[in-house]
């Protein structure tokens, strides 16, 4: 039977009617937003790609994927799915690889990591904490402001990217980690601004930004700001953490994501308010290549990542 002839079974079970293949073209379309992509990617034709997502469109009762003039957007059902999706294409991965395996009390494993230095403050002391009996695994962090998401992950520089990541790239995979949720800070004691802020007195106050400019940061290109008021920028820097740090000791004031506040040692000489209009829906990702979605490590690192995200956010209280 080929997948034109596919039964639907309105009211069966829903878990019969999907095949694996199912879950893949789902994977790839969503990372690409391109239907011929994805299935450039699978090794299906594009007639297969049609057929597969009409049957996963008839079986979630979802459109799933919207046709724009350049690919597809994904829907809110998408979005929600696509995280389970992968875990479970990991975990199948798994399943046929019974070989591979990690063990972490054992086995020795530099893990090398594209990291913002958001979560070095957030994520790194919290995971050395809980990995540090493992005396086989350690951590590089790569110095970020000047290699690409892509390049790094495709040469094998780096195993994991903890950044905004790259859009619609057929050969790499990702997840949401947090939202970048930017707030305005200033420093407790600033001589006009105090409890909130308007859009006046961010036009009119001196800001220490990141620095935007082409050929600036190697990723910057990725983040996407709207709405942001005229400004006056004093310093521009590459690092979020810098922002932070001049603000709490300078009149200047500055955008930084608020689990990062939390977090800074910083925290008790800021106010942290909410800008006069948002600044940015954009999220934090995790993003590795997909010839790695099977890496046993790997597997057990993203595991340890979310655990220990979702624990922060918890003592943060966000």
């Amino acid at each position: 039977m080929n997948e034109r002839d596919m039964p639907d079974t309105p009211g069966g079970n829903p878990l019969r009617q999907l095949e694996i293949k199912h879950l893949m073209a789902f994977e790839a379309i969503y990372s690409t937003r391109n239907i011929s992509r994805a299935g450039q990617s699978l090794g299906f034709s594009q007639p297969t790609m049609s057929n597969l997502l009409a049957h996963l469109r008839s079986v979630l009762n979802d459109p799933l994927f919207i046709r724009q003039p350049r690919g597809v957007q994904p829907s809110a059902r998408a979005d929600e799915l696509i995280g389970r999706v992968r875990r479970a294409l990991q975990e199948i991965e798994v399943i046929v690889r019974p070989d591979a395996s990690f063990d972490p009390a054992k086995d020795v494993r530099e893990f090398r990591l594209h990291m913002l230095d958001v979560f070095e403050t957030i994520l790194m002391p919290s995971l050395i904490r809980k990995v540090q009996d493992h005396t086989g695994v350690t951590f590089r962090l790569l110095v970020t402001a000047k290699v690409p998401i892509v390049d790094a992950l495709e040469s094998g520089q780096a195993d994991l990217a903890m950044n905004v990541a790259p859009a619609h790239h057929p050969d790499l995979r990702w997840e949401e980690l947090m939202p970048m949720d930017l707030q305005v800070i200033a420093r407790r004691g600033h001589p006009a601004i105090r409890g909130s802020v308007t859009k006046a007195q961010l036009e009119q106050t001196g800001q220490v930004s990141m620095d935007m400019a082409p050929g600036a940061l190697a990723n910057g290109r990725f983040f996407r700001l709207v709405n942001r008021p005229e400004r006056h920028d004093v310093v521009l820097v590459n690092r979020p953490s810098s922002i932070i740090e001049m603000v709490a000791q300078t009149d200047l004031v500055g955008y930084a994501s608020r689990m990062h506040i939390e977090a800074s040692p910083y925290r008790d000489r800021l106010q942290v308010l909410t800008p006069p209009v948002p600044v940015t829906a954009q999220n934090f990702q995790m993003t590795w290549h997909h010839r790695n979605d099977a890496d046993p490590g790997l597997v057990w690192l993203k595991d340890m990542i979310r655990a220990t995200l979702a624990e922060r956010r918890a003592e943060l209280a966000i």
